[in-house]
């Protein structure tokens, strides 16, 4: 039986090498062999919580077979394991793409995008994280450390936070609290290269102040006894009462030194550590907030998102309403227009909103608005017409108000490129003359002399105008 290419899948010659794309298949085993070797040694590591070594055992795995799945599985969980949680998931995702089926890595990623809380916790310690590096910037290590302190209690494995939080204690020379915190960072990974830089650091500082103490003490207690050698002794000649009142003197000192080191250092240490009680209840109260209105952020958003798909289909449904109307009053205008009644016709047309219509409703409304509107106007307009000869002399005020009212008709359905369109608007402008409703006559003499300047109407109207103005 032939054996194939791992790479390509075609078949491979005699010296195992692929015929297609000239892969030596002795060589890329050997590669795959030597990656899964690195995996196994990085597994092992990763069990002794030696989880630095591990992730560079793995990352040599992949840079030697990118598609060994089981290291970059192994590394994602690593990342996970000291709170780097976007680096993980980044691999996860990677592994995903390369293996779809019969991968754990679909998995862990379902674990954390199902958990909402988590992920919001997570990208609150991120953000978090961010703004304790930008105080450290602006020189400003207690808010980062407040900052770094939230950081923790969000993620409580999040290596990187711990060794700034150190840092920072280091800075603020609190080689104790910064030793503590090292010592949680070797408890998660026992190799973490700037925990281990730290701690021989401040283990050094330690080393050399006790020496420097000793060597310090050694000359005191070296004068010390010079002094008692070289002391001559005199022969005491103090008054017995002196001496007595000496005594009570002494004896007040004594007493005010006990209360001095013994009792005002007890009640110092008190309050002090009703101080630290009391920040750390602050900063777990800060900590609640933070979480409740990260909480609620998100609730905040998931009702902005509710909201928005109420509004589009509310949107959707006043579309679907506004067409349906259109529409309906199209068809009624169709109706009215094979009975033969055009004036219904036109009013319905009229309050149709073309815009609200599909393409084949607009080609019908269109073409009926040709048909029927240059007739309602143009009949409008004649009789209004007739009605303003009958009633300007003498002045029929009911003659003249049933003209207006045709010749708004014959305006609702004229085109300005009528031929009587400039009559239109000097008759109704003379009606209303005629009937004392001055500021509309003017409003229609001036609006004849705007539109249509070459009108034999002009000269007639600039005549009413002034009349009119004074």
């Amino acid at each position: 039986m032939s054996r194939l290419c791992l790479k390509c899948g075609s078949e491979l010659n005699d010296e195992y090498t692929c015929t297609n794309c000239g892969l030596k298949i002795d060589i890329y085993e050997k590669i795959q062999n030597t990656s899964k070797l690195l995996y196994n040694q990085g597994l092992q590591v990763a069990k002794l919580r030696d989880l630095t070594g591990a992730i560079s055992l793995l990352k040599r795995s992949l840079k030697l077979d990118k598609n060994n799945i089981d290291a970059r599985n192994l590394l994602g969980l690593i990342y996970f394991e000291i709170g780097e949680v976007v680096s993980a998931l980044q691999q996860w995702v990677i592994s995903k793409n390369i293996q779809k089926d019969n991968n754990i890595a679909d998995y862990y990623i379902e674990k954390i995008h199902h958990n909402q809380h988590k992920l919001d916790t997570i990208n609150s310690a991120v953000k978090k994280y961010n703004q304790a590096l930008k105080y450290i910037e602006q020189k400003s290590e207690d808010l980062a450390v407040i900052q770094l302190k939230k950081v923790i209690s969000l993620n409580p494995n999040f290596v990187k936070a711990y060794c700034l939080l150190a840092l920072c204690y280091i800075h603020d020379n609190n080689l104790a609290k910064a030793k503590k915190i090292l010592l949680k960072v070797l408890s998660i990974d026992k190799s973490n290269y700037v925990a281990l830089k730290y701690y021989e650091e401040i283990t050094s500082q330690d080393s050399e102040e006790s020496k420097e103490k000793e060597k310090i003490y050694a000359i005191d207690k070296k004068q010390e006894n010079y002094l008692i050698k070289a002391k001559p002794k005199k022969e005491s000649r103090i008054n017995p009462s002196v001496l007595q009142f000496g005594y009570v003197i002494f004896g007040v000192v004594i007493g005010l030194l006990v209360a001095v080191f013994l009792i005002v250092p007890g009640k110092v240490k008190s309050k002090t550590k009703e101080a630290d009680n009391l920040r750390k209840e602050i900063l777990t109260k800060e900590n609640e907030y933070d979480t409740l209105l990260d909480s609620l952020n998100s609730d905040k958003e998931k009702l902005q998102l509710d909201l928005d798909e109420k509004n589009e289909l509310a949107k959707q449904y006043e579309e679907k309403a506004a067409n349906f109307e259109a529409l309906e009053n199209l068809q009624s205008a169709v109706a009215f227009y094979l009975d033969n009644d055009k004036e219904a016709a036109a009013n319905k047309l009229y309050v149709v909103k073309s815009e609200n219509l599909t393409s084949n409703s607009k080609q019908l409304y269109n073409k009926l608005r040709q048909e029927i509107y240059p007739v309602m106007a143009k009949n409008a307009f004649t009789e209004g017409s007739r009605l303003y000869s009958r009633g300007k002399s003498p002045v029929v005020e009911k003659n003249l108000n049933q003209a207006v009212a045709y010749f708004k008709t014959a305006t609702k359905f004229a085109s300005s490129d009528d031929y009587f369109a400039d009559d239109l608007l000097y008759y109704e402008a003379r009606c209303h003359q005629l009937l004392g409703n001055n500021k509309e006559a003017i409003d229609l003499f001036q609006k004849l002399i705007d539109q249509y300047p070459k009108s034999s109407f002009k000269t007639w109207s600039n005549n009413y105008l002034s009349q009119l103005k004074n």
